[in-house]
């Protein structure tokens, strides 16, 4: 068995590989072939493999190399994950562990499985735009995998997937993009990406938008069911009217009606002749964002806005008409807070004419090159700071990052990047800009961070008291550029004694 000492120094070359592979523009294959060798040496396995396929089915072969295989050793691995292994571990999203392969009820019957009488097998699925899967195969009689070694692959995986695809690619804007029929049609330029589920969304506003319907907005917080209802907005009939908006969650009760009708002198002591959204929205569209939070009171004037597009201001005895189209959005199961007698069943489907969800960021994580580079540019602007590029690295820690609070979350975080970025000079957004935030951040994902930011210190100031500080020397060691290396200095704070 491997030393402590020994395992620890394996996992810091290992994870410099990674990073190594992260910061090429080249191609993939020489370094994703020391990225595998190292995994082999580490887990002190028999041969490790990688592939990338075309589509879900996992049934057609895009990329792939290994180490430690012949050829006839790819076809054969390629024959067991193509009947099981991979296509477990694509459809669960889960890594895919058996000790011993050849007894396991799951895949025994495979005959490639008899043939190689294989034992212990590891395989991890790849995050990004194309599946694929990160396979080990283990020594003979050596067991099954032990639980450090499975975290380390299932670490590795969640990076080098989205690096093999995106140097395959040459960059994510060369992705297909199922979304462009879409956006030469209609106006969508508050909404990036170019995933499948993002075009079926555009595939809904096509549907949508032209008709005069009520639709319901519905989808995680934070996803941009805002920009969404804008979209319907801008590509309706009403496009030159006004788009109005209120948050049904940020007024407080007593005054939500006031808000959305207006009222009269009177109506209240000190009351002033104010104008609702409704009469502000005239001619266009009104966005009620967070709709289950509107009280029951309210819901019910509403309601009666929606059947007969009339109502009544808070204290006029006039009925006014409203030429007014309503999208709704919520976060919330409307229909459990009707059976709770929360909201009014009448008006949920009066609301529910046409309903359109907006995916989560996990269900679009292809997505995250597009909206990184849209998002960084806008905040640039509004804080009129240097429009600074994103590193291949960067991009490969958005994408392996999880994003429970969604596109906002993410808006926030680069924020923050992109701030340090600038206050330190640096020549593009590196992953370590995100240090000093971690919310969000799944434990893999920090630990690995953290391990990386650590092993890549320990090895600059290595080499540079080898080097007498020569700066030149350090770089030509590191394979890195001087001003690179001045960065790194900098952002480590290391100083010579």
């Amino acid at each position: 068995m491997t030393g402590q000492a020994d395992r620890t120094g394996l996992e810091r070359d290992l994870y410099l590989n990674v990073l190594r592979l992260l910061e090429t523009q080249d191609s993939p294959t020489g370094s994703m072939k020391e990225v595998l060798a190292g995994l082999v040496t580490l887990a002190q396995a028999e041969r490790a493999y990688i592939e990338l396929y075309r589509d879900e089915t996992a049934g057609e072969r895009r990329w792939s190399t290994s180490h430690g295989c012949t050829t006839t050793d790819e076809e054969q691995i390629r024959a067991v994950t193509s009947r099981g292994i991979v296509a477990m571990a694509i459809a669960s999203g889960e890594t895919v562990h058996t000790p011993f392969a050849l007894l396991d009820q799951r895949f025994s019957a495979s005959s490639s499985v008899k043939q190689q009488r294989l034992e212990a097998v590891l395989c991890a699925p790849l995050q990004g735009a194309s599946p694929g899967v990160l396979y080990l195969e283990g020594r003979r009689g050596a067991g099954p995998f032990p639980p450090e070694v499975v975290q380390v692959v299932e670490n590795v995986a969640r990076f080098i997937g989205t690096a093999a695809q995106r140097a395959t690619t040459g960059s994510h804007s060369e992705a297909p993009d199922p979304t462009l029929p879409f956006r030469q049609r209609l106006r969508l330029e508050g909404i990036a990406g170019r995933s499948r589920a993002l075009a079926n969304v555009f595939e809904q506003i096509t549907l949508a938008a032209p008709l005069d319907v009520t639709v319901l907005v519905t989808g995680p917080s934070g996803t941009g069911k805002t920009q969404l209802a804008q979209a319907i907005h801008d590509n309706s009939k009403r496009s030159a009217g006004p788009f109005m908006e209120l948050n049904c969650a940020a007024i407080p009760e007593g005054l939500i009606e006031s808000e959305l009708f207006g009222a009269m002198p009177g109506a209240f002591p000190g009351a002033r002749r104010t104008t609702g959204k409704v009469e502000a929205a005239e001619g266009g569209t009104l966005f009620l964002d967070e709709i289950a939070e509107i009280p029951l009171a309210a819901q019910g004037k509403l309601l009666q806005l929606l059947q007969s597009k009339q109502y009544y201001a808070l204290a006029s005895p006039r009925l006014a008409k409203a030429n007014v189209r309503v999208i709704a959005a919520t976060n919330a199961d409307l229909e459990q807070l009707v059976a709770e007698k929360r909201f009014r069943e009448d008006l949920f489907y009066r609301l529910n004419v046409f309903s359109i969800r907006m995916p989560s960021l996990a269900e679009r994580r292809e997505d995250l090159g597009d909206l990184v580079d849209g998002l960084m540019a806008r905040l640039a602007d509004e804080h009129g700071l240097p429009r600074l590029r994103a590193s291949p690295g960067f991009y490969v820690h958005c994408e392996a990052t999880e994003w429970p609070g969604n596109v906002r979350q993410l808006r926030h975080r680069l924020e923050a990047a992109l701030i340090r970025a600038c206050a330190e000079g640096a020549t593009y957004v590196e992953p370590r800009h995100f240090a000093d935030g971690r919310q969000g951040q799944g434990a893999c994902s920090t630990s690995f961070h953290e391990a990386t930011r650590i092993f890549q210190c320990d090895l600059l100031r290595r080499e540079l008291t080898k080097a007498e500080w020569n700066i030149s020397e350090a770089a030509r060691c590191l394979d890195l550029t001087r001003s690179h290396v001045y960065n790194l200095i900098k952002c480590f704070g290391l100083t010579r004694k």
